[in-house]
């Protein structure tokens, strides 16, 4: 077993992913390396304390490591490290860990810079954490079915990756609205996030990913942060971007990058008031005992990029404090 710590380096038969992962939506662009490194800057090693960290690793080598975190995540509550830093990736390790297979043989989401041959896996923790994510995603599709919305009108796009300006990313679930065919916008509207609260600081920075990256067609990320210890929570952000113009894109990328990526480290409480003129943010707290803080409620235009119809029913999603107890209680103790 390789020991986990952040100086672990190194010098199949495959299971399936995930059906949707294989999907690649978008093209990275052209960028100088110093426009590329800041782009991917968040992801470089100093910035996810407590990482593991290996150099040009053999798709064994990676796998092994992938596995000991995995069980040592789940055998340990103390240990809260999620991810793994790669750097001097071959291309050959790119391809498996950036196929619809799954080399690992633990799940995983992946970002990946091709460019300087590095990537971040972040550990899936177990299953109760994905169930927590696969459990808000149902109940969304059945609001909107209730409300007249039919299935073909979005997707529901699970792990498939995205390009942004040099980075490739996987979400842990998005939709996307399906508007005019002619349109040119494979960016989904809504992102979710979970992780464990240890990893809050670099959801927030997952989160800033996806706003800028998409050019601000984002409009959505909710980010499910769940600790173990000393007492097992869920706890629910939403960050919402607030209609702009291209007049004040400048403004609305200086606010978000304060937001998410400022102090990022130090706990905060997040109110239902806005934290700047163009990003506002909603903090729901979850436990076996009690949802503090509910109803969630998610904007239908922000959601399907269009007004609700007259004379239907469609109209903002609101879960409820009932819904989002259903939707944690997997990551819960029973009350």
């Amino acid at each position: 077993m390789l020991p986990l710590s952040p100086s672990t380096e190194s010098s199949s038969s495959l299971d399936t992913k995930d059906a949707e992962s294989a999907k690649t939506f978008g093209s990275p662009e052209s960028l100088s390396p110093v426009e590329a490194a800041r782009d991917c800057d968040s992801h470089l090693p100093f910035e996810i304390p407590g990482a593991v960290v290996l150099s040009a690793p053999s798709i064994s080598t990676l796998r092994q490591t992938a596995n000991d975190v995995y069980h040592q995540i789940n055998s340990d509550t103390s240990y809260s490290n999620q991810f793994i830093i790669v750097l001097n990736l071959s291309r050959q390790v790119q391809e498996l860990i950036g196929g619809d297979r799954n080399p690992l043989e633990v799940p995983y989401r992946l970002t990946l810079d091709t460019q300087h041959q590095q990537g971040v896996i972040r550990i899936m923790p177990s299953k109760a954490h994905e169930r927590v994510t696969r459990s808000f995603s149902n109940k969304l599709v059945l609001k909107l079915f209730e409300m007249g919305i039919d299935s073909d009108d979005y997707t529901m796009n699970s792990a498939s990756r995205y390009c942004g300006n040099s980075c490739e990313k996987e979400a842990d679930e998005s939709l996307t609205p399906l508007g005019n065919p002619s349109e040119d916008n494979d960016w989904p509207s809504l992102v979710i996030e979970t992780g464990l609260s240890e990893s809050e600081a670099q959801l927030r920075i997952d989160a800033h990913w996806w706003f800028s990256n998409s050019g601000y067609q984002v409009n959505m990320v909710i980010l499910f942060h769940i600790q173990r210890s000393p007492e097992r929570r869920v706890t629910l952000k939403l960050y919402h971007l607030r209609p702009t113009t291209p007049r004040i894109m400048r403004g609305l990328q200086a606010e978000v990058e304060h937001s998410l990526l400022s102090d990022h480290t130090t706990p905060q409480t997040v109110s239902s008031t806005a934290l700047r003129p163009h990003l506002a943010a909603k903090e729901i707290t979850i436990t076996s005992r009690s949802v503090k803080n509910a109803p969630l409620e998610l904007e239908f235009e922000s959601v399907m990029r269009r007004p609700p119809a007259p004379n239907t029913n469609e109209r903002n999603i609101i879960f409820t404090a009932e819904d989002l107890a259903t939707c944690c209680r997997y990551a819960l103790p029973i009350a």
